[in-house]
């Protein structure tokens, strides 16, 4: 990420066309606002538009604009985003969910850099710097043939991948501090610090909603925290049932097979409340195997 953040410093300085891929939740939008903030172009608009949110036979009059009698309803002229960000930025969020028809019109705009609005014949001059964001797997449906690659490559003058946070796991927990830190200034008081068993869970889950599942993820530690440190317990049921942080897995941390048969073990007669019938029928081992595998793992 540090080198990605160079990147983006680097081209905030340009004009070039920026292509923003990654997964989601792994901070596109927040990489977009930078390259138009940290830019000269900074005090001028910052116009996004987000595809999915716009039903499809709204997408072109939303991004060209209109003339008045354009239309049924076209009662007054209205300006399209490309428009309205003027000499700033516009930020075409979920690129890959265009469709070809549209990706065609597009295209025209990008190389041209001039577009009329609908039922218009007045040529009107592309000013902004595009930025645009996309799934990872774009690449694919470029190869498909389902996205296309004249387009693509034009959009991706510069092409910034933004890895997902199980390859940043030295990132996680600055981030959950700095979200909580967050979480305190908007809420007034709140757990000042996490337990080192949360830390713990929070290196060992996948987080495969990225950074913004961990924002939330820490946001729900503070509603249910009673004290001064986020424990364990606080945070969302389905991190710490993950078979990651179960037997507690990180990248530089993998537990031999007799942990994971004593994690396990250990679980299972939580879970029964201490019957070892139970949990020897669960495990499927007998009671005395059961003795015998609590002796060698000393579990009480």
């Amino acid at each position: 990420m540090v080198e990605v953040v160079k990147l983006l410093k680097r081209l905030a300085a340009t004009n070039s066309n920026v292509l923003l891929s990654g997964e989601s939740g792994t901070g596109k939008d927040v990489a977009a606002y930078a390259l138009h903030f940290w830019g000269e172009r900074s005090s001028l608009p910052m116009v996004k538009v987000d595809f999915p949110s716009i039903p499809a036979t709204l997408i072109e009059s939303e991004l060209f604009g209109y003339e008045r009698g354009a239309f049924t309803g076209a009662n007054a002229t209205k300006a399209g985003k490309l428009e309205l960000a003027a000499g700033g930025t516009v930020f075409l969020d979920h690129i890959g969910e265009l469709e070809p028809v549209l990706q065609a019109k597009l295209l025209r705009v990008v190389e041209d850099r001039h577009y009329e609005r609908l039922g218009g014949t007045a040529s009107i001059e592309l000013e902004a710097r595009i930025v645009a964001s996309a799934s990872a797997d774009l690449e694919q449906a470029v190869e498909r043939e389902l996205f296309r690659r004249d387009l693509f490559h034009r959009l991706g003058v510069f092409l910034i991948r933004l890895p997902p946070l199980r390859e940043r796991q030295r990132d996680i927990v600055p981030l959950a501090e700095y979200f909580l830190g967050r979480e305190i200034e908007r809420r007034g008081r709140s757990p000042s610090k996490f337990a080192p068993d949360t830390i713990e869970a929070f290196e060992s889950y996948t987080w495969p909603g990225n950074v913004r599942e961990l924002k939330g993820a820490v946001e729900h530690g503070v509603l249910m925290a009673r004290g001064e440190t986020l424990e364990r317990s606080d945070i969302p049921d389905y991190v710490l049932d993950s078979p990651s942080v179960a037997w507690g897995v990180t990248r530089d941390k993998r537990p031999s097979l007799a942990e994971v048969e004593k994690n396990y073990i250990e679980r299972v007669l939580q879970d029964v409340g201490g019957n070892q019938t139970r949990a020897a029928e669960i495990l499927g081992i007998s009671r005395k195997s059961l003795w015998q595998r609590r002796r060698r793992h000393e579990i009480e």
